[in-house]
């Protein structure tokens, strides 16, 4: 006689897609989430700050917002300037301005085949303008970076601080939830105070689905029983004992690598099912309980899924008296001591 036992409960995602229902935006979990405070020196002001934000009477110096400048901004600038320099130079060669055709691109009309050396010629011209345009573009970007190299050497952010203090999050931890590190701050660091809260979950979760580790169980028995408590005729409570066991679970997370022969075990390779990989190994026929209910397996051959079916309570079975009394006995016993031999996780 075997049971099934409570344990963690998971989570489950349901997403449903109809034709009058809206869609939902699907959140990932980062596994590195962190947050920088910038130094004060590296803060920009942001444009028109001061002016929107200023009062009568006040200092508008007092109230300018400053931010720091992103890569995205940067980026947008630069390329600001190539598409400037490219319509420049397109509108130069449409005026005629600029003069790319040379005697190499005339050729005779009246030949046999001033077709395909028109052609050549349209194609020659065409490359030619591109190539213009494109170095018109390289031109415009070289000099705003020189300028934006130039001027960051001279607005060089200068800060007293010598080092930068990171602090790593651990929530599991209550004691010590934050963990600080200290290292020598590089020349060019505009930044000295970091958050960094690693997601050890979601961790976890990228590796098993990319087959680098295994995840092991192991349940353990307590030896307890879940206590219910119900009310009397005269208001008292009262505490009883059930026969429902309290089961801890510890998981583990092994790696998978030539040192540990990727995790085989050869009691699972008997053991496991042989056929395709959804279809789950068949329980042994026979009754299950988790002491409050009594169930009898049974197996859908066609979708390879076990299953249990409800054939009373726990109570009633220990009163038939179609089961011998040692039978019960060793069953009391196997829920107080053993560990479970079927887990259902929700």
């Amino acid at each position: 006689m075997t049971k099934i036992t409570k344990t963690t409960a998971a989570a489950a995602l349901l997403l449903f897609v109809g034709a009058a229902s809206a869609i939902q935006d699907i959140r990932f979990a980062s596994p590195l989430q962190s947050l920088t405070i910038p130094d004060p020196e590296v803060l920009e002001k942001v444009p028109g700050s001061a002016v929107e934000s200023s009062k009568d009477g006040e200092d508008p110096g007092m109230r300018i917002q400053r931010a720091m400048a992103t890569p995205r901004k940067q980026f947008l600038k630069r390329f600001t300037q190539g598409l400037k320099a490219e319509k420049t130079a397109r509108e130069k060669l449409a005026l005629g301005i600029v003069n790319i055709d040379d005697d190499d691109d005339a050729f005779d009309v009246g030949a046999k085949d001033w077709v395909n050396r028109a052609k050549d010629a349209d194609e020659k011209r065409s490359r030619k303008q591109d190539a213009f345009v494109e170095s018109a573009h390289d031109a415009a970007v070289a000099s705003f970076d020189a300028a934006e190299l130039k001027k960051g050497a001279l607005n060089q952010p200068k800060n007293s601080n010598k080092y930068q203090f990171v602090g790593l999050v651990n929530r599991n931890n209550k004691d010590k939830p934050i963990t600080w590190h200290a290292r020598p701050k590089p020349q060019n660091a505009k930044w000295s105070v970091r958050m960094v809260h690693v997601n050890k979950d979601a961790i976890v979760k990228d590796l098993f689905d990319r087959g680098k580790i295994d995840i092991f169980a192991k349940y353990t028995n307590t030896g307890r029983q879940v206590q219910t408590v119900e009310k009397a005729e005269d208001g008292t409570s009262i505490t009883k004992n059930t026969n429902v066991p309290i089961v801890t679970t510890k998981y583990e997370a092994r790696e998978r690598s030539v040192k540990n022969l990727y995790n085989f075990s050869i009691k699972h390779f008997f053991t496991d099912s042989s056929g395709a990989y959804w279809r789950e190994r068949r329980l042994r026929p026979g009754m299950y309980t988790d002491g409050e209910s009594v169930y009898e397996s049974s197996y859908r051959y066609r979708d390879g899924r076990n299953g249990m079916h409800k054939v009373g309570s726990m109570q009633q079975f220990l009163a038939s008296s179609a089961v011998d009394s040692q039978e019960k006995d060793k069953i009391l016993k196997k829920l107080k001591e053993a560990a479970p031999d079927v887990v259902l996780e929700l």
